[in-house]
């Protein structure tokens, strides 16, 4: 073997063990070492903030420290939980501006293995006391309920809808329920005490044809859209829980298992 060919083979083994190096190095970096879960917990009443999908499903988390202190977008379930089971323990920080809750900044901390971290938010509106029932006579599905400002300060406009869709990912962004076929209010008492109702005639197979038209479960929610000079320009709305109406409009209750989804 001549003197080039020699010089040769030693060139390519040390560049081969560098990059084998290099290889080991990278397969050895430790891999996501923390969980997380929690709720967007109501500032008044304690209880798990709704949310709609897709408009109001998402927040952002940036991780804090690390270069770029790049952004992660994060889900929340309908009914306000949530949970990453890959990530890395560390600092962080919430930062959300275009959701249906007075917009949040706040640091949190991850250590490894599983972690439990609520946030507490204050809603544009709150819908309470909400009742979803049939009437076999008139054909009516009616949701009955009240609405309140959150912060009356803030916003002084509330208008309300009865929401509904073919899965139970019903929200004002997945709806069918136009004003040409629920009657819908504007402009409604807010002060959380007067009971409104809204309807949906289901024997309207025309105004209706696109909920209505088969025989099949029917998923159903109230809306509340809050809204002030310079507050929630997005036109976030609100959330009751989703509720599950069976095809023969007999059985209606509220869903509460999302743990699958």
């Amino acid at each position: 073997m001549n003197l080039i060919m020699k010089k040769i083979l030693i060139l390519f083994s040390t560049l081969l063990l560098v990059a084998s190096c290099e290889w080991f190095e990278f397969d050895n970096q430790e891999g996501y070492n923390a969980q997380v879960e929690g709720q967007f917990l109501d500032s008044k009443t304690g209880q798990p903030l709704q949310f709609g999908f897709p408009n109001t499903s998402t927040f952002s988390i940036i991780e804090e420290g690390w270069d770029g202190e790049a952004t992660q977008t994060w889900y929340v379930k309908p009914n306000g939980t949530y949970i990453n089971k890959l990530t890395f323990e560390g600092d962080y920080r919430i930062q959300t501006y275009n959701s249906n809750y007075y917009p949040l900044t706040e640091k949190f901390s991850l250590k490894k293995g599983g972690n439990t971290r609520d946030f507490t938010v204050t809603p544009y509106a709150r819908i309470l006391d909400p009742k979803i029932r049939y009437d076999a006579g008139t054909k009516q599905l009616t949701a009955t309920f009240k609405v309140e400002h959150a912060d009356p300060s803030k916003t002084n406009k509330m208008l309300v809808a009865f929401l509904g869709f073919t899965d139970r990912f019903v929200s004002d962004g997945f709806n069918n329920f136009t004003a040409a076929t629920a009657k819908m209010s504007k402009d409604v008492p807010a002060n959380g005490t007067t009971e409104i109702s809204l309807f949906v005639d289901v024997s309207d197979k025309v105004a209706n044809n696109a909920q209505f038209k088969y025989n099949r479960v029917h998923y159903v929610r109230i809306g509340a859209l809050a809204t002030g000079a310079g507050v929630n320009s997005s036109y976030r709305y609100n959330l009751s829980p989703v509720y599950e109406v069976s095809s023969d409009f007999q059985t209606i209750q509220e869903i509460t298992n999302w743990t699958e989804d």
